[in-house]
C-alpha cells in the first residue's frame, strides 16, 4: 500500500518556531519545536529554519504553508527564506510563504471577515472586511515600533529599574525592586548598575531575554503590584488602537464599537490585565479561535494539496491540534 500523503505547517514567531505534519483525516503525524526565524533580529535564523524543518518526515509531502514572522514577498530577505525553505524540501513539494499573523488571521476566523490582535515578543494587527479587502497595522519591529508586546514591556518594566538604579527615590522603586531581584540581580550598592548592564550583555538573544520581562510583569501584576498593572494596561491600550486602525481601513462603519468581529494571539495577549484591556477599549468580547495559530498554515496547505477540509475536518483538527502531540 502507497504511503499517505501528508501537508507540513510551520509557524514561525520572533521567540519560537512550530511546525507539524498533518494527515489526511486531520491526525498530527509528527511535530517539532525550534527557536525563533525572524531574519530581522535572528542572525541564526536561517539555521534555525532549516534545522527545524530537516526534523521533520518529507518523503510524501505534497504541500506546504510557513507563516513566518518578517515575511513579506518584496523583501529581499524574505527571498531568502523562500529559498532556506525550498532547499529543505522537495522540488515537487508546493510551497507558500507568508507573514504569521495571515496564517494566525486564517486559524482564528476560518478564512473569514475579521480583525486579528498578535501580540508576543513583538506586535502587529490584520483585519479582513467583508468585501475581501485587508489591512494591516504594526508588525514594523523592536527598534521602530512593536508598542505593546512582549518586548516593549520588558524593556519599559526594565528602564524603570535603570532610573530605579540612578535614582532609589523614584515613587516606583519597589516595582523595579522586584524586577530585578526576579532576575537575580542586586538592587543596591556600587555593582548593581554594571551587575543589570552584564546581565543585557551576557543573553544569547538579548531581544527574547528582554520580552522574556514581560512575564515578570505578569506575575507582578498578578500580586497586584501597582506600576505592572499600569504598564500591561498601556500596553492594551496600544494593542486596541492597532485593532482599531486595521478595522477602518476594511469598514466604511463607526470605529467603536469595533465594527468586525475580532480575535486574538500571542503570549501577551493572554495576560487578563491586556485582555481585559483590550476588550474594553474595543467595546465588544473577542471571537473564540477557531484554530491554534499553526493551524492557519494546515488549513493553507490543505487547501494546496486539494483536501476536502469541511466544518467536520476543522473540527477534528483542533481537537488534534489542541489535545494532541501538536503544541498550539
Amino acid at each position: 500500500m502507497p504511503a499517505q500523503p501528508t501537508i507540513l505547517a510551520l509557524d514561525g514567531g520572533g521567540t519560537h518556531t512550530r511546525a507539524v505534519v498533518i494527515a489526511p483525516d486531520a491526525t498530527v503525524l509528527a511535530h517539532a519545536t525550534g527557536p525563533g526565524c525572524n531574519p530581522f533580529d535572528r542572525p541564526e535564523w536561517a539555521e534555525n529554519l532549516r534545522h527545524l524543518l530537516e526534523q521533520m518526515p518529507r518523503t510524501t509531502l505534497q504541500s506546504a504553508v510557513l507563516g513566518m514572522a518578517g515575511y513579506d514577498a518584496a523583501r529581499p530577505s524574505s527571498a531568502q527564506q523562500e529559498q532556506v525553505a525550498q532547499a529543505a524540501l522537495d522540488p515537487d513539494v508546493q510551497l507558500w510563504l507568508e507573514n504569521d499573523v495571515e496564517t494566525a488571521h486564517r486559524a482564528a476566523f476560518a478564512g473569514q471577515a475579521g480583525v486579528f490582535v498578535l501580540a508576543g515578543t513583538g506586535s502587529v494587527a490584520m483585519a479582513v472586511g467583508a468585501n475581501g479587502h485587508t489591512a494591516r497595522a504594526g508588525g514594523w519591529g523592536w527598534l521602530l515600533g512593536d508598542e505593546g508586546g512582549g518586548y516593549w514591556i520588558g524593556r519599559k518594566a526594565l528602564g524603570c529599574a535603570t532610573r530605579y538604579l540612578d535614582d532609589p527615590s523614584v515613587p516606583f522603586a519597589a516595582f523595579a525592586q522586584e524586577l530585578l531581584h526576579s532576575l537575580n540581580l542586586p538592587t543596591t550598592g556600587p555593582t548593581a548598575p554594571d551587575a543589570l548592564r552584564e546581565w543585557l550583555r551576557t543573553r544569547i538573544h538579548p531581544r527574547s531575554a528582554v520580552g522574556d520581562v514581560a512575564a515578570t510583569v505578569h506575575m507582578l501584576a498578578q500580586n497586584e503590584e501597582a506600576y505592572a498593572i499600569a504598564l500591561l494596561r498601556a500596553a492594551g491600550g496600544h494593542l486596541a488602537e492597532l485593532a482599531h486602525t486595521t478595522a477602518k481601513q476594511v469598514s466604511n462603519l463607526p470605529a467603536s464599537p469595533l465594527p468586525l468581529a475580532w480575535s486574538y494571539g500571542g503570549s501577551v495577549m493572554h495576560n487578563p490585565v491586556v485582555l481585559q484591556t483590550v476588550t474594553s477599549l474595543l467595546g465588544a468580547e473577542p471571537h473564540l479561535a477557531t484554530l491554534p495559530p499553526i493551524g492557519g498554515a494546515v488549513l493553507k496547505a490543505a487547501k494546496l494539496a486539494g483536501w476536502h477540509s469541511d466544518a467536520t475536518w476543522i473540527c477534528q483538527l483542533a481537537r488534534n491540534l489542541t489535545h494532541g502531540k501538536a503544541i498550539a
